[in-house]
């Protein structure tokens, strides 16, 4: 039989698929959540690609450096790796610009306008030959100032991943926003160990982690208008903010045990298939919402990455729309 193209996988023991809709994922954004080592990344890697042919944009905020070697035919590594480097030599500076006007101290402004040059290239409608950006949040040294000057000195402090990915997810948006309202997906931004990035309140490290994860949801909630929609990646539902967790429209359940990841997913899924989380095998997961082609929860048998990658890569990938 001919393979289908959106088929995510299938109904477990027949041939039966179930497909997504690439659109519907971004637009109406999506959840995987997941414990450790169910092929939650390699299902988050899978939708990547999906985007990537569809025509739609990625920028994956990735703390495991996964991203980039799975995604190797969609990702320019030469060019990708200088821009970085010009990226990476913003920050550092910052740590002894002490200015009396303490917004204007640090290097957060400078780090901010560089980030909005790199974005606004990769979104630009006429750029036509990079899909997928590829940034880790915890290796950018970004420096604000803390306090006003005493003597020429002042106390500095140096930007979390997740204040890291609130300049990402709302220069995304502001670049979209200029390109005007639109009710087609352009932008997913991956948030990979989303935990670490979009945390709930009370698992904040710090006072300013709030209020960047404040910036970051609202910019989501905001973006469905401009076609700017977030795919949440990971196995920590109950330190994830719930805010961007609710504007999840489709889940991927996989294996789940903590009891805050079962109550979230009820809502979704209903008591009888949040029942079987605990005890679904490698591979299996019950997927709901817009982007799904069923309309109830299904469980369903993922595809292998060795059949994904024969099949759809090969037939379908390293080419766009």
């Amino acid at each position: 039989a001919e393979p289908n193209k959106d088929m995510i996988g299938h109904f477990p023991g027949t041939v039966y698929p179930v497909s997504v809709d690439p659109n519907l994922l971004v637009t109406h954004n999506t959840a995987i959540l997941v414990i450790l080592g169910v092929g939650k990344s390699f299902l988050a890697i899978e939708l990547v690609e999906r985007l990537i042919v569809a025509g739609i944009k990625v920028l994956c905020m990735d703390l495991t450096n996964q991203y980039v070697t799975e995604l190797a035919p969609y990702y320019a590594a030469d060019k990708e790796v200088k821009e970085l480097e010009e990226l990476n030599k913003v920050g550092p500076a910052g740590k002894t610009k002490v200015d009396k006007n303490v917004e204007e101290g640090g290097s957060t402004k400078q780090f901010e306008t560089a980030v909005k040059k790199n974005l606004s290239l990769f979104l630009s409608k006429e750029n036509i030959d990079c899909w997928l950006k590829v940034y880790n949040p915890a290796q950018f040294e970004v420096w604000r100032q803390d306090s006003k000057p005493y003597q020429g000195k002042a106390s500095m402090a140096s930007l979390t991943p997740t204040e890291i990915t609130r300049i990402f997810t709302e220069t995304a948006l502001e670049v979209l926003q200029e390109q005007g309202m639109t009710d087609r997906a352009r932008c997913c931004i991956v948030f990979e160990e989303a935990h670490s990035l979009i945390p709930e309140w009370n698992a904040v490290a710090s006072e300013g982690d709030k209020t960047a994860t404040n910036g970051t949801a609202k910019a989501i909630l905001q973006g469905r208008k401009y076609g700017l929609g977030c795919v949440v990646v990971t196995q920590r539902t109950a330190n994830v903010t719930k805010t961007v967790l609710n504007q999840c429209n489709t889940v991927f359940a996989l294996r789940v045990f903590d009891s805050t990841g079962m109550e979230f997913l009820k809502n979704y899924i209903g008591d009888d298939y949040a029942g079987v989380l605990s005890t679904l095998e490698d591979r299996h997961a019950v997927v709901f919402g817009r982007a799904s082609s069923c309309h109830d929860p299904v469980l369903i048998r993922l595809n292998d990455r060795t059949d994904f990658l024969s099949v759809f890569r090969e037939k379908w990938g390293k080419k766009v729309e």
